[in-house]
């Protein structure tokens, strides 16, 4: 990836998902990246905003098969899951941008936008994966988050520079506190947000 090839969403986040070692790599010795501000509006939010409306399309074409009352509104479904996924975006860069220190690691919240921006890239796929039926959707969808963790870790330690004794720990705080902020105030959401909670839960938080 040259120095002087500006960074553009899509086709970055289709390398990272078959390259990923090759092209993070190269992304950590590209320079000066976008401010975070940047990689929030040009990388985050579109790729949130595609999950989002590809998984409610399909969820149109293919409903689940389930009761009525346990499926929640489509709008105020997709507008939870937007917010809900960018609160974890923000939970997880500013998790990974002030833990860094505590590892020795260079601090810098560009490198942690675009290194949970990309990690994240797989579960996104996943969300609209999982509108596939079942067991093929939720096999895919489960296959992606898992990949997407491991993805994450990868991002962090190439784009953070850590030494090999620190890396996993980042990693491992980095997601506790991103999901514990992603749960509390995705919580919060689904009862402010109407239409966003089915009237009957069966047992599911339906935090995506």
């Amino acid at each position: 990836m040259k120095a002087d090839r500006p960074l553009r969403v899509w086709p970055l986040a289709a390398r990272v998902l078959v390259r990923p070692g090759p092209v993070l790599r190269s992304l950590a010795g590209h320079g000066p990246l976008p401010s975070w501000q940047a990689v929030f509006l040009r990388f985050s939010l579109p790729l949130v905003l595609t999950s989002v409306i590809l998984s409610q399309w399909l969820y149109g074409l293919m409903p689940p098969a389930l009761p009525p009352e346990s499926v929640p509104d489509p709008v105020g479904f997709g507008v939870y899951s937007v917010l809900a996924m960018t609160v974890g975006v923000a939970g997880l860069t500013l998790s990974a941008h002030y833990l860094v220190e505590l590892f020795q690691g260079p601090t810098g919240p560009e490198r942690a936008a675009m290194a949970v921006t990309l990690g994240l890239v797989p579960a996104w796929l996943g969300n609209v994966v999982a509108a596939f039926p079942w067991p093929w959707g939720n096999g895919l969808a489960l296959a992606l988050i898992l990949y997407s963790l491991a993805l994450l870790y990868v991002a962090l330690r190439e784009l953070l520079g850590l030494k090999r004794g620190n890396r996993i720990g980042l990693w491992a705080a980095t997601l506790f506190s991103g999901a514990f902020i992603t749960l509390v105030f995705g919580w919060a959401l689904m009862d402010l947000i109407p239409g966003a909670a089915p009237e009957l839960r069966l047992g599911t938080t339906w935090l995506i």
